[in-house]
């Protein structure tokens, strides 16, 4: 018999708090929506995992350390069971140092102390209940924002009809995937769910957990007053919500986060509708971990970063990337390498692949194509963040994403060897 519980808990800092997630530092002036983490428990015989969701761009490996030994201490199940998973968020609170912003001590206390809160309670609301996976495409929301441009090199995010655009330089990957959950009686409990967009569609300076916020308060009113949401980022690391091919639409603003928030809502209650529920399903976990290699500045790097900084220049984006270069050089220090988590979790007949990286779509793509018939929901930024992991490609044709900064500084080979340990724990 399969049990399971929902909880959720407000994570909303104080407005003037910093939000990460541009070159600059923005400083909130209002609460759009109220942030939230939405715990999941799920139980079958003796085994437990706990997978959580939390609107924030993302978390250092060390806080999300902290965390899952809070849900262990609330809980009582192996840290290596539960995964915590960042919705990557642009309009979140100070969670992580990134580019212009500084993760702010005090709100990493209160994100602790919330997740384990939730966990806990949602522990304690164990029930019996059924089980289903299902999965389909939501075409028409999610885009990849890089493109080969007329000289052979990639830009991100270029102008929207660019003359020099000659197409998008990467795929892209539609898939909804919903592990989804009701009472015996037939009662919507909640999802966890995995779509793979850059919650970037609202931009300013009011907090918001993007589109991901209007999905799940769209549930609530299409499918149950109380029904949860787990929302897992896939492989998004170079897709996002706007069509730079398109002049004709405009896809930003609190009305197109509403409107996609409605669509994918509408999808996860089509596909909850037609699935085939069971009373009993395995949880089974593999976890592994591999080594992959950092970049560091170079000498000449650091010092045109440091003259930069040190000019009376406006702090325009490029100054603010060389304060990163700075920073990373300092924090890496001698460190040539670093240990990239992996897990798997198995809940029924669907695959949860976990890792703290932000992959491009293409990596995504390969890890579900090597689970052949096993359907997977990528959890990316989860149980920590090591950054950008472009493809090989992308760091030689350019663009954002492969800068080297704080949140860009693994090895170009990085990708396969993530993935490769992926499908070794799926074999």
């Amino acid at each position: 018999m399969i049990e399971v519980g929902f909880s959720t808990r407000d994570i909303t800092p104080a407005v003037g708090a910093v939000i990460p997630g541009g070159f600059s530092p923005r400083i909130s002036t209002a609460i759009l929506d109220r942030l939230q983490t939405t715990a999941c428990v799920v139980r079958h015989g003796k085994d437990t995992v706990a997978v959580i969701g939390i609107d924030v761009v993302s978390l250092s490996c060390i806080t999300a350390d902290r965390i899952r030994a809070a849900v262990t201490t609330g809980i009582g199940i192996p840290e290596q069971n539960i995964i915590v998973a960042a919705s990557h968020t642009h309009g979140g609170g100070p969670s992580i140092d990134v580019l212009g912003s500084e993760a702010d001590t005090a709100y990493l206390d209160l994100c602790v102390r919330r997740v384990g809160e939730a966990a806990t309670e949602a522990h304690r609301k164990l029930q019996p209940a059924t089980c289903a996976h299902v999965a389909g495409n939501v075409e028409g929301w999610s885009f990849n924002r890089r493109f080969t441009m007329r000289d052979g090199s990639e830009a991100t995010q270029p102008a929207k009809g660019h003359p020099d655009i000659v197409a998008p330089a990467g795929p892209t990957d539609p898939e909804l995937g919903v592990i989804a959950f009701r009472t015996r009686g037939g009662v919507p409990l909640g999802a966890i769910a995995s779509f793979a967009c850059h919650p970037t569609v609202i931009w300013g300076d009011t907090f918001t957990g993007d589109f991901p916020a209007y999905w799940r308060s769209s549930l609530r009113e299409k499918a149950h007053s109380d029904f949860k949401l787990v929302f897992l980022n896939g492989a998004c690391g170079d897709i996002g919500p706007t069509n730079f091919a398109d002049t004709n639409v405009r896809e930003g603003g609190v009305a197109w986060a509403g409107k996609m928030g409605e669509a994918l809502a509408n999808a996860t209650i089509s596909l909850m509708e037609s699935a085939e529920y069971a009373d009993s399903v395995e949880l089974k976990a593999a976890h592994g971990s591999v080594r992959v290699a950092y970049r560091h500045p170079t000498d000449a790097a650091l010092d045109a970063a440091r003259s930069l900084v040190a000019d009376d220049s406006p702090w325009d984006p490029k100054k603010w990337q060389a304060r990163d270069v700075i920073l990373l050089a300092e924090q890496l220090g001698t460190a040539r390498d670093v240990a990239c988590r992996v897990d798997v979790f198995r809940i029924g007949s669907a695959i949860i692949a976990a890792a703290p990286w932000q992959p491009f779509c293409e990596f995504g793509l390969k890890i579900k194509a090597g689970a052949v018939d096993r359907p997977v929901l990528l959890a990316t930024f989860a149980n920590g963040m090591l950054g950008y992991v472009p493809t090989p490609a992308a760091f030689r044709g350019g663009g954002y994403e492969p800068t080297l900064c704080r949140g860009s500084k693994l090895d170009p080979g990085a990708g396969e060897k993530i993935v490769g340990e992926f499908l070794r724990l799926l074999a």
